[in-house]
């Protein structure tokens, strides 16, 4: 029965592979040849993952881009006034400081009460965008954020999640070091979110910020 199911199996996957060069190449032409990888019986499942890396790999340079690719990051709009006032909130915030002054390069700058134990800024992208990086800034005050987390929602109904590092812990991302001085983090790895959250767990005097978030639209 097993050697039965291998070859029925080993079959139905030459008939794919041969269904994916004609759909491949009918596009971008020849660019690769040979047979399709052997079929594992104990996980067929895993079968098409290594067609699709076979493609990668006879293609270099022909793959369709996937919804996390972003070559070249851009400021997504905080410093420019893109995203708009009424889209960045915040747990908390001085009468002369609301999250609304959280922009890069701005003059003025968000701040959280004293009172706040559980601080946090947000940011509505309103639709799916691709986020890569933070820009974080300080404030002329002399105050400013040294350590904090970064968490995001896939879209507006889903439960947040956040950033992780390799260990799969929450990932802390070292801030600034002085009032002025713009530090870029770089995410490990790129996310699709609608909303993204910075979370101060460390700063100077007070947790004061600006910043700026990079990444692309999706088209």
């Amino acid at each position: 029965m097993e050697r039965a199911l291998s070859r029925q199996s080993l079959c139905s996957c030459n008939r794919t592979w041969t269904l994916l060069l004609v759909g491949v190449e009918s596009k971008q032409r020849v660019c690769y040849s040979g047979p399709p990888p052997e079929p594992n019986p104990d996980n067929p499942d895993d079968w098409m993952k290594q067609v699709m890396q076979e493609i990668r790999k006879r293609c270099p340079g022909r793959r369709q881009p996937t919804p996390t690719d972003c070559s070249s990051p851009q400021p997504l709009g905080m410093e420019d006034g893109r995203i708009p006032n009424n889209s960045i909130k915040a747990s908390s915030q001085w009468s002369c400081c609301p999250a609304s002054n959280a922009r890069l390069n701005n003059k003025l700058r968000w701040n959280t009460l004293s009172s706040d134990a559980n601080p946090w800024i947000e940011v509505d992208l309103v639709e799916s965008t691709v986020v890569t990086g933070i820009v974080t800034q300080g404030s002329s005050v002399g105050s400013f954020v040294t350590q904090y987390n970064v968490a995001y929602q896939k879209q507006h109904s889903s439960d947040r999640e956040h950033v992780k590092d390799g260990t799969g812990k929450i990932k802390v991302f070292i801030g600034n070091i002085d009032a002025n001085t713009p530090v870029t983090n770089l995410l490990d790895e790129s996310v699709v979110a609608t909303v993204v959250r910075i979370e101060p767990i460390g700063g100077n005097r007070a947790f004061t910020l600006r910043f700026e978030l990079l990444g692309c639209h999706l088209d």
